[in-house]
């Protein structure tokens, strides 16, 4: 029997399609299956701009659509990662066509993973000549059909919550490359500098890449300087840039100062 619609106010009204779609998938996420009737009352939107919703998603394969309403694609185990596309998409979407500015036609650039690398990927579709080295399989596919780019994958395992490749061949995979940039993303950045993540082996090809490329680049957004994360990469003053879609609190302030670092903060 289907769940009694929930009440209009619990979400209403959510302003903009990214945080409505981000609140769709976070349904689906507690429920396993949302009634498009049930969102058009949540939200205070029409059906069609539900089923909009709901098709864009489908494309992304962040959701199945059925009809009247649409259930989980992912697993448990990567349901968070799904969510993470829509988080600050506009964000990362500017951040990524500040930082493909960054890398020119005919270079090599090592891509890590990460849902705002993955729009930096897109933004790089229309270089030309470009060679990306990369253990994001999302990534990989993205380039892959791009004329003016030839992509190389690390090899690696394969992993579930995020399909990266990770592991000893992934390491040794990104170290037979010397790469103009790296265009990174971070799961946190400490009060004091440090550039954090969360999975060893993740943390174990992006060192790689950093150590064989020559200057790093890395997105992060605000939420970024909020959060924590037990694996420590490097440190902010050993990077070129940083990319941003607001200003830095003041410690890193500092500290970017301190370096000669440049931020980029997108619009």
């Amino acid at each position: 029997m289907r769940r009694p619609a929930p009440h209009a106010e619990d979400d209403a009204p959510l302003a903009g399609t990214a945080a409505r779609q981000q609140r769709i998938l976070q349904l689906l996420q507690a429920q396993g299956y949302v009634a498009i009737e049930d969102l058009a009352a949540r939200f205070r939107v029409s059906p069609q701009t539900l089923r909009s919703d709901l098709r864009d998603l489908s494309a992304r394969g962040l959701a199945l659509r059925h009809h009247g309403g649409a259930s989980v694609a992912t697993s448990a185990a990567n349901t968070d990662y799904a969510l993470r596309h829509v988080e600050n998409a506009a964000a990362k979407a500017a951040m990524a066509r500040r930082a493909a500015r960054m890398v020119a036609d005919n270079a090599t650039v090592f891509l890590t993973l990460g849902t705002t690398i993955e729009a930096a990927a897109a933004a790089l579709c229309g270089h030309r000549g470009l060679h990306a080295v990369t253990n994001s399989t999302a990534a990989a596919a993205l380039l892959g059909t791009e004329p003016g780019v030839t992509v190389h994958l690390t090899g690696g395992m394969v992993q579930p919550r995020n399909g990266g490749l990770t592991g000893p061949a992934a390491v040794e995979g990104a170290a037979r490359y010397r790469a103009d940039i790296l265009l990174m993303s971070v799961g946190a950045i400490s009060a004091d500098g440090w550039l954090l993540d969360y999975h060893d082996d993740e943390v174990s090809v992006a060192r790689a890449m950093f150590a064989n490329a020559a200057r790093t680049v890395v997105l992060a957004d605000h939420s970024k300087f909020a959060r924590t994360a037990r694996c420590k990469m490097f440190h902010l003053r050993d990077v070129a840039a940083l990319v941003t879609d607001a200003p830095l609190p003041p410690a890193l302030a500092d500290i970017a100062q301190a370096a000669g670092l440049a931020v980029e903060i997108a619009a």
